[in-house]
């Protein structure tokens, strides 16, 4: 019997491999004909799937259950040595047989790999490996690159052509903050270099509550108000636009005193004793993101838009004749759709003459997710996340697997098992929690994973490791917010009723869907 489930293992001479099944039938009075070729067995077994139809499914859903073997599973202690699992499995592969094609499981009929919405005909197995950027630590090590020099003074321009500061004498009784520079090179959707950004930061950390700053929180958009625009704009044929403003939070006004120093590199001769007094925000700060927030909020209401009450940073701007204009904020990155494009037209006038503003034309990548946009509708993935993941848990060459985690199995506290980098166990599954955007999914197996995180041992680390290895083969699957699909939001929920074994607490999950697309989701305890 199996370990891991209620099944039986079996070897298969003929691809010396172990399936598990519960589908089998002991025949006592047959033996295996060790003398046959595999070559024979083969085109036998061929045969009798052919003229046995029915039981060609069942057999072929439980060959893919040959993937939940713990064999590899038990082999790999540590992260490091999926590297070594990875050369064996590649192995393995080499020496199946040639020509044997798989059948997409039935329970990923519903699933889309979003491969035929790219613009461009790519072949994963023949991307360019562009080799990693190291960024520049140090305000030294940057000024002796050309292109960070270049982006050093494109934001020293960017902040006086904003008007951020004045020099002047530090009043007495004040303190200055210090600053440094933050040097990041940002990639697009393909892992190509996009450019190369240097952002002057201020230590906010020194800030003093009361006395240079007050309050602090500013809202960001929800991922479910973002999927719902999104199959919204799918369902009524709607363009999706993104705009990105330069330096977002250099607009933000401030109403405290805050004095910095002069910034490495660019300090005025014959005065280097002054400071600068900050008349808006900087990056850093911990008012900025508020100041932003409260300057670009303003702005709305002043071109006629309505905001929401439950989400903040949603406006909504209604014309004339049914015309309406849809705006979600997210901190910097703004997207909009609508009906009307002269709406959208004058919209982009107006906020690139209030505002230093890039537009991106129409929603490609944002915030990692990658987006496709066609006649039949929208579609949303993270495949680049998702391969850099693997990469960086060192995974990339794993053996996939048919699910997230072994049918039947619930963790629970291992109290005596050996414990892994508590560090480590968390950067994964934090990594694993944002990959849940675009992936329902894997929300059950997070969420599940997440809850021993304080104290992990190997069961919990092969019980991630195994996310890791189904991400392996499905890296290029998302939603798909039809044009033709349901109007009408659908919503399933479902609890397991007592199922944790620790505590005996229910685990809830609830989706919400919206043109045959999924747009909120949850799973938890």
């Amino acid at each position: 019997m199996s370990e891991e489930s209620k099944a039986y293992r079996l070897y298969d001479p003929t691809s010396k491999k172990i399936v598990v099944s519960r589908d089998v039938v002991f025949e006592e009075n047959e033996c295996w004909d060790l003398g046959r070729s595999n070559e024979e067995a083969r085109i036998d077994i061929l045969e009798w799937r052919d003229s046995n139809k029915e039981g060609s499914e069942n057999d072929q859903s439980e060959e893919e259950f040959e993937e939940e073997v713990a064999t590899e599973e038990r082999r790999e202690v540590s992260l490091s040595s999926s590297e070594s699992a990875g050369e064996n499995s590649s192995t393995s592969e080499e020496s199946s047989p040639e020509g044997r094609n798989r059948r997409v499981p039935f329970w990923m009929e519903d699933y889309v790999s979003g491969v035929e919405f790219s613009e461009e005909v790519v072949e994963h197995n023949n991307l360019v490996l562009f080799a990693s950027t190291t960024d520049p630590t140090t305000f030294e090590e940057a000024i002796q690159s050309s292109k960070w020099r270049a982006a050093i003074d494109l934001e020293i321009e960017a902040i006086e052509k904003n008007g951020t500061w004045e020099l002047t004498d530090l009043p007495k009784g004040m303190k200055t903050i210090g600053v440094k520079w933050v040097f990041k090179t940002e990639l697009n959707e393909n892992g190509e270099v996009d450019k190369c950004k240097a952002r002057l930061v201020a230590k906010g950390y020194a800030q003093q509550h009361g006395i240079d700053y007050t309050e602090v929180f500013a809202p960001v958009a929800r991922w479910d108000t973002i999927r719902m625009i999104i199959a919204l704009a799918a369902r009524n044929s709607w363009s999706m636009y993104q705009l990105d403003v330069k330096s977002a939070f250099l607009h933000g006004e401030l109403n405290e005193a805050v004095f910095v120093e002069q910034p490495q590199g660019y300090e005025k001769k014959g005065e280097e004793y002054k400071v600068y007094k900050l008349k808006k925000a900087l990056y850093g700060l911990k008012q900025a993101p508020r100041a932003w927030y409260s300057r670009i909020e303003a702005y709305f209401i002043k071109e006629g838009f309505e905001r929401c009450n439950c989400e903040h940073t949603l406006f909504i701007k209604r014309g004339d004749g049914g015309k309406i204009l849809i705006v979600s904020l997210y901190v910097d990155d703004l997207i909009f759709t609508g009906n009307n494009e002269s709406m959208f037209v004058k919209f982009k006038n107006s906020m690139k003459l209030e505002f230093d503003m890039t537009d991106l034309g129409k929603m490609k990548y944002f915030l990692g997710v990658e987006i496709f946009q066609n006649p039949e509708g929208i579609y949303i993935s993270q495949r680049k996340y998702a391969k850099d993941i693997l990469e960086r848990f060192r995974m990339e060459k794993s053996t996939s697997v048919k699910n997230p985690i072994v049918p039947g199995v619930r963790l629970m506290k291992d109290e005596e098992g050996s414990k892994v980098n508590a560090t480590m166990y968390k950067q994964l599954v934090g990594s694993l929690m944002y990959l849940t955007v675009t992936r329902p999914d894997l929300m059950y197996v997070v969420s599940l994973i997440s809850r021993f995180m304080t104290s992990p041992t190997e069961l919990h680390l092969q019980a991630a490791k195994r996310v890791l290895r189904y991400l392996k083969g499905t890296m290029d699957l998302g939603i798909f917010y039809q044009k033709k699909g349901n109007g009408e939001l659908v919503a399933y929920t479902d609890s397991d009723y007592a199922g944790d074994v620790d505590d005996r607490k229910s685990t809830s999950g609830y989706v919400f869907l919206l043109s045959e697309g999924a747009v909120s989701w949850s799973s938890k305890k």
